[in-house]
């Protein structure tokens, strides 16, 4: 294969930090930083903005090379040779590392070759230091409570994929190499009390407080009220995590940390109001939107591998046969170069999927089959979703019906509906909506047409996130499988698959087994397939 699969070098671009004087910037920053050795930066902007922009490339492109396959949104590309790509017969080994990213082919180089656990790791450490650098400078709060906000993401990431990890001793540098692992409900539970932390250190700033600088804040440049209602958010995206979970501790704890959303007043973040990642993504080579430059051209316009994830059936048969206009811009039509879909100039060519698992086939290669479409796919410059409005409202849909929330589910499940239409790209979205859920369809209409509406609500949650947020449709797959409110993805058809049953968590590293073997050997022995998160008791 070529080099074009590489993944987007993890010396990730930090665009427009610059200070005061300064109006525009783009510079490297490597986001493996040690937060243990010395540095010569004054102030945590430079690691706070490229801890960010990292973010975004890990949730986009590194978690979503698998999740985007276990939530039934992908398949490959008939044109490659699959064999090695474990994402498809879940034979899933210590060292993995996802087909298509991360590569394991020719010509990556070694420094690339992280996986899902060293780049949360990295990030986390990053933000850490951010965090403590902005706690120890006078009047640095907002960058503080910022930092705080990324790293729950980082750490609730961490515990998301793969359970019990190091928490309270993760950060010990040299003097603690071996960190013990932390359960992974006792890590969640310090998540949702950083954020009311962050919020806390928000509202209660002093008037001297430094402002963020708005180039540093690649998601809301130094909005702080946003940064409120994206922890809120957060918070509400953990607590429902672990919604199943029926014990008299952890429903009560929700319920107080409900109590503590609702009385600081920052809200959830609401209609027009995405967190998206933008640095500064340009058509420049290592500059580009990391989600286009896996899946798009490079910026020499060459598609090199950039084209192994194909749409599933699944996925395109859901829109096709709900009427869903979504799904012009959710696909592009089998020929259609990135960032472009010739079904809205008037090409009455069909889509085409694949089945997930298929073998390589001459009527799947990617002549003949649909890739992403011009609302996830749309160009190198443009943002990340990290959080968007749409997951928001569907987070508070789902808390509405359970009634954790005040407010109408109906009101919030539409409104979810509207936003994914308005990210999308829809043109007159909110009529191209109100057509769309007003069908007589179960699961796209909210009255009798939907018998289970808590149903009805994940449904629509999990096509809002096609290819925008892979990991969350992911973990409510697993959170609600086997119960009336699950959505049912279809298992890989790969004749060498290992098991009747997905993977529910990714194994340990074999690094961790090298390094930190008393820790790691503490928690057991681990099956991809039966070693569930905590928050997946079905």
């Amino acid at each position: 294969m070529t080099t074009a699969m590489k993944k987007i070098k993890l010396n990730i671009l930090l665009v427009c930090v610059c200070l005061l004087v300064l109006s525009s910037c783009s510079s490297f920053l490597d986001i493996n930083h040690n937060p243990n050795q010395p540095t010569s930066l004054g102030t945590p902007d430079y690691i706070l903005t490229g801890a960010i922009v990292a973010s975004g490339q890990i949730q986009a492109v590194d978690l979503a090379s698998f999740s985007g396959y276990w939530a039934g949104y992908w398949a490959a590309s008939g044109s490659y040779s699959q064999a090695g790509d474990l994402t498809r017969n879940y034979n899933l080994t210590f060292n993995w590392l996802p087909y298509g990213v991360n590569a394991t082919f020719a010509g990556t180089e070694p420094s690339q070759q992280l996986q899902a656990w060293a780049l949360l790791f990295n990030n986390a450490s990053n933000y850490n230091y951010a965090e403590h650098n902005a706690k120890n400078l006078k009047n640095y709060d907002y960058y503080q409570a910022i930092a705080k906000i990324m790293k729950v993401w980082c750490f609730h990431s961490l515990v998301d994929v793969y359970g019990n990890v190091p928490y309270t001793s993760a950060f010990g540098g040299l003097g603690n190499l071996v960190p013990s692992y932390d359960d992974a409900q006792t890590v969640y539970k310090n998540l949702s009390l950083q954020l009311d932390s962050a919020v806390t250190i928000i509202q209660n700033a002093p008037a001297t407080v430094v402002n963020v600088n708005p180039h540093t804040d690649a998601i809301f440049g130094g909005n702080m009220s946003s940064w409120v209602a994206m922890a809120n958010t957060l918070n509400l995206r953990l607590l429902l995590r672990q919604s199943e979970v029926t014990t008299a501790a952890t429903q009560t704890f929700i319920q107080q940390e409900l109590t503590k959303i609702n009385a600081n007043g920052g809200g959830f973040l609401g209609a027009g109001q995405d967190a998206l990642i933008q640095p500064g993504y340009t058509k420049i080579q290592d500059l580009q939107n990391p989600f286009w430059e896996n899946n798009g051209l490079s910026a020499a316009n060459a598609i090199g591998g950039r084209d192994y994830n194909r749409i599933s059936n699944f996925s395109l048969n859901f829109f096709l046969n709900n009427n869903d206009p979504r799904a012009d811009y959710l696909f592009r039509l089998p020929g259609d170069a990135p960032g472009v879909n010739s079904k809205l100039t008037g090409n009455s060519a069909a889509y085409a999927g694949i089945d997930f698992g298929e073998l390589p086939l001459t009527a799947d290669a990617t002549p003949y089959t649909s890739s992403f479409g011009i609302g996830v796919l749309g160009g190198p410059s443009q943002p990340l979703p990290f959080i968007t409005a749409a997951e928001s409202l569907f987070l508070q849909a789902e808390a509405a019906q359970r009634t954790w929330i005040s407010g109408s589910p109906q009101t919030f499940f539409e409104s979810g509906i509207t936003e994914s239409f308005r990210y999308l790209g829809v043109p007159n979205y909110a009529a191209a909506a109100s057509t769309y859920y007003g069908q007589p369809l179960a699961d796209v209409n909210w009255g009798a047409s939907s018998t289970n509406l808590m149903h009805a609500i994940i449904t629509q949650k999990w096509a809002a996130m096609t290819s925008i947020n892979c990991m969350e449709a992911w973990c409510d797959i697993r959170r609600l499988i086997n119960t009336p409110s699950g959505v049912s993805v279809p298992l890989s058809i790969d004749p060498t698959v290992t098991s009747t049953v997905a993977p529910v968590r990714l194994l340990y590293p074999l690094s961790e087994y090298s390094n930190n073997a008393a820790a790691v050997n503490a928690q057991g022995t681990i099956s991809q397939f039966t070693s569930k998160i905590f928050w997946d008791v079905h």
